[in-house]
């Protein structure tokens, strides 16, 4: 797709005007600058306000999209001491385990952003309970990245904030998202297309009573109980996968009464009691129709399946 340099910089404005109140003088880039995300909000916003940008090769922070060495990721986070991060929610899950064991966060830290995929309330909770102060954000890269974003003044566990002042954001009568005023230009060999055109996300969402934008899943991915009750699967299915420490997890119900999971294969595979308690946590967080009531695992394959 396509983007423009007033896009861009609209987007370095909001995130460093949403963030004015804090003392970042010092931004660790730990996920790789070939993601929007951490090129606008961790780059151009703390330009922007004068601050500093660390950025260390991944062999130095262990962070890969084939893995991660949480090792080395620590040890980066210890020796900078950076004043902010911006995480993806597996990076937040390794953070929050390691702070449960023992590690100490950065004590500069003064704000986290995860995006980029749900997460579950109770990952957030465990967050503020370790001293990691995260703040939870929604984006799109039609719309050149961040749309919503929780701050510190400004801040409501189980949405994704408040929209930033550069767009304008709208639920329809079927709950899907609409974001205008900062958009694209089109994609790549179609017509261009006026940047303050509405965008259709394709995320299921609504409003609070304040404004705080709630997502709850993808339109394309929903399925219908039988007992006629729509579901998103990935509501339901993070609220598992961050109780297993970020464990694949499916889940499906349509036609069905009930809602049944499985649970993704690992090298480090949790015993039974402790898929029972995770889904018994989550169910606690769900309402009851979208409640998992039986679970098996994902079968090993012994080898790689055939092409054809």
């Amino acid at each position: 797709m396509c983007l423009s340099g007033p896009a861009l910089e609209a987007i370095a404005e909001s995130v460093a005007g949403a963030t004015g109140e804090l003392a970042i003088e010092r931004h660790l880039c730990i996920l790789p600058l070939a993601t929007l995300l951490e090129n606008v909000a961790g780059l151009y916003a703390p330009l922007l306000r004068g601050a500093t940008c660390v950025v260390p090769p991944s062999s130095v922070t262990g962070m890969n999209y084939g893995g991660l060495d949480a090792a080395r990721l620590l040890g980066t986070l210890s020796r900078e001491q950076p004043n902010s991060l911006i995480l993806v929610p597996e990076l937040l899950q390794v953070l929050v385990v390691a702070a449960e064991c023992g590690w100490q966060p950065p004590a500069p830290l003064q704000f986290v952003a995860v995006g980029g995929a749900k997460v579950s309330r109770e990952l957030l909770e465990r967050a503020d309970a370790a001293g990691i102060p995260v703040h939870e954000g929604y984006g799109l890269s039609e719309c050149a990245s961040v749309v919503c974003l929780n701050t510190p003044a400004a801040r409501r566990a189980g949405t994704v904030g408040r929209p930033l002042p550069h767009v304008r954001v709208r639920v329809d009568a079927a709950g899907q998202v609409h974001v205008a005023g900062n958009a694209m230009l089109g994609y790549l060999g179609d017509p261009p297309r006026a940047p303050h055109d509405e965008i259709a996300t394709g995320d299921l969402g609504v409003f609070d009573a304040d404004g705080y934008l709630q997502l709850h899943g993808r339109m394309g991915n929903r399925f219908i109980t039988g007992f006629g009750r729509n579901v998103s699967p990935e509501w339901v299915e993070c609220e598992i996968s961050q109780r297993l420490g970020g464990r694949p997890v499916l889940v499906y119900g349509e036609s069905r009464p009930y809602v049944v999971a499985l649970i993704g294969a690992s090298t480090d595979e949790a015993p039974d009691a402790a898929v029972d308690a995770a889904i018994a946590a989550a169910n606690a967080a769900l309402p009851n129709y979208a409640q998992v009531r039986h679970w098996a695992r994902a079968p090993v394959l012994s080898r790689p399946p055939t092409a054809r």
